[in-house]
């Protein structure tokens, strides 16, 4: 078995060329995505820096792209339609997962999040592709929230599928790599923005294992971990791809992780590459696996 490399990337709340909303779709918690995109946000989610983030990737030859959400800026079904066109241009396979910015109300399903049913897998959530010995397992908490709030939720059934898929890829020995939107980590996300069922989560990680997890929502690029059987399991946020920032941890970046089969088990490597508003490109390397289990255990970070 060779080596899989997949590139993590997040958030990239495509700049959106379309014509206004009409004022029927406005008026709804859209209301304030909207305003908060024509006075602020459109001048922070950039399409040259989205740019320079798809070219580095391009460049890198990948075997999978893992989008961990927020394509669009309020979910409007033209803004999914120019997403699926942005999907069909994509330099490598791509899985991809929604974002609470994708659902912020309930609308059609096919003519919304439903167009990127091809880069998703089969569904019901979780939903599962697989890339040689890897498993990219996509759980969705993107459901609706009443005004102010960003919450995520996985839901009861969505975690019962879960525990049996991460049960099922561990005794076929695949690499289990679980994408979710929202950070499952406590005290990463302020409450109005937080995942409700955290728990449900973190119980089906400590009891199943994985080993790994990707998420963004809080862009903001981060290292953190999770219990689970074997010991630590790590946890990795990405900022938004299109992110004007001068703030290395807030600039757009992706995370290149490698996935090499070791002994009874594989080894891990993340490289972030980020890019500031100054036009320089910076990288740091995160080791993150040991090997093999059971000795596998979550690491620091260091920087070459």
């Amino acid at each position: 078995m060779s080596t899989i490399t997949i590139a993590h990337i997040s958030d990239p709340h495509l700049p959106s060329e379309m014509a206004p909303p009409r004022l029927t779709e406005r008026l709804n918690k859209r209301m304030f995505s909207y305003l908060s995109w024509t006075r602020r946000r459109r001048f922070i989610h950039r399409p040259e820096v989205l740019a320079r983030v798809m070219g580095d990737i391009a460049t890198s030859q990948v075997d999978m792209i893992a989008l961990t959400g927020d394509l669009t800026n309020m979910g409007l079904p033209g803004e999914c339609r120019q997403a699926r066109r942005w999907l069909e241009q994509m330099p490598a396979p791509c899985t991809v997962i929604p974002g609470n910015h994708d659902t912020l109300v309930h609308d059609d399903w096919q003519a919304t999040v439903g167009l990127w049913q091809p880069w998703m897998g089969p569904l019901p959530f979780p939903c599962v592709r697989r890339i040689g010995n890897v498993a990219l397992i996509g759980v969705s908490t993107a459901v609706p929230t009443p005004w102010f709030r960003a919450t995520g939720r996985i839901g009861v059934h969505q975690s019962r599928r879960l525990r049996t898929i991460l049960h099922g890829a561990g005794q076929q020995g695949l690499c289990r790599i679980v994408m979710i939107h929202h950070p499952p980590v406590p005290g990463l996300a302020v409450t109005r923005k937080a995942l409700t069922d955290i728990r449900n989560f973190s119980e089906c990680i400590a009891r199943e294992g994985a080993e790994m997890i990707l998420h963004g929502h809080i862009h903001l690029s981060t290292l953190s971990s999770l219990p689970g059987p074997a010991g630590g399991v790590p946890v990795i946020g990405i900022a938004s791809a299109s992110a004007r920032s001068d703030d290395p941890l807030r600039a757009a970046g992706w995370n290149r992780i490698t996935v090499s089969p070791r002994g009874n088990g594989y080894e891990i490597g993340v490289t972030r590459r980020f890019f500031p508003a100054d036009g320089t490109a910076g990288t740091t390397r995160e080791t993150i696996f040991d090997p093999s289990p059971p000795s596998r255990c979550f690491s620091g970070i260091s920087t070459p």
